[in-house]
């Protein structure tokens, strides 16, 4: 079986790419206009038309969503960092 070393400059350049893009998720934060209107549509939720409700709803369901992929994100960085301790260091050449 072949071995490849992560100093192979195309497979590290990949798995940095996967890395940084993990991050970005990992890192989400939701903007803040959206968690403005989640929270005003949140605090007045008894009070709320239908079309808002669908809205609260829909924005919650985003939230969710993001929140899992965030957490996922951050499972498959520390996995890659167990594998490829270096892989988030600077190149110094």
């Amino acid at each position: 079986m072949a071995t490849v070393s992560m100093a192979d400059s195309p497979i590290r350049s990949a798995f940095e790419a996967c890395a940084s893009t993990l991050s970005k998720i990992a890192d989400y934060q939701l903007e803040p206009s959206l968690q403005a209107r989640l929270q005003d549509l949140g605090e007045r939720k008894d009070l709320l038309s239908q079309i808002e409700h669908d809205e609260l709803m829909a924005l919650a369901d985003f939230v969710c969503k993001r929140s899992i992929e965030s957490l996922e994100a951050k499972l498959a960085l520390k996995q890659l960092s167990d594998v490829f301790p270096t892989l988030g260091e600077a190149d110094c050449s």
